[in-house]
């Protein structure tokens, strides 16, 4: 089979190398050429970093930046990892996206991992809100940082999304 010869002779040609990768990756290979592969890229340097960052690629790829959970009626919304909701960052885009597609009455987002924002994020905060408000819903935050808490402060926004530090007191708030 062309494959196997293929896992041989891949660095002879760097498109066949990644057609090979790509199909290692998604197990479209043949277990011998599979196996063959294997064997290759564990004592070449290059095809294993190759293979490393391809995964790490499709893993980030199909990563959420924004979690969506339930509690208690109340639709909780997360960011996965550290964020920045500015005017550039996906993680906001996201957020935008994930709220105004949604019906739901109650949201809380948490900003636990948010570590900047600005009058882009601060926007779509209130957009978000709006969006709330004519589905006759509610929004309000969860554990702001510091500084996300000052520009909400000094932006007058805390006083029409409320912040809370504790998820407890936050759900009951629903209620």
């Amino acid at each position: 089979m062309e494959a196997k010869h293929n896992a041989e002779n891949c660095h002879d040609n760097p498109l066949l190398r990644e057609r090979l990768i790509a199909q290692y990756l998604s197990r479209r290979l043949d277990p011998e050429t599979a196996e063959q592969f294997e064997s290759h890229y564990l004592v070449c340097q290059d095809c294993f970093e190759e293979v490393r960052a391809a995964e790490i690629l499709i893993y980030s790829l199909g990563r959420s930046v924004v979690e969506c959970d339930q509690a208690g009626g109340v639709t909780v919304i997360r960011f996965a990892g550290s964020a920045e909701l500015t005017g550039r960052s996906s993680e906001l885009a996201t957020l935008a996206q994930m709220i105004q597609a949604q019906s739901d009455t109650k949201v809380l987002i948490d900003l636990s991992q948010v570590s900047r924002i600005d009058s882009t994020g601060l926007g779509t905060l209130m957009s978000c809100y709006a969006h709330a408000m004519r589905n006759s819903g509610v929004l309000k935050l969860l554990n702001p940082n510091s500084q996300v808490k000052r520009v909400l402060s000094m932006t007058h926004i805390d006083a029409v999304l409320p912040a809370f530090e504790d998820e407890n007191a936050a759900l009951q708030s629903f209620r």
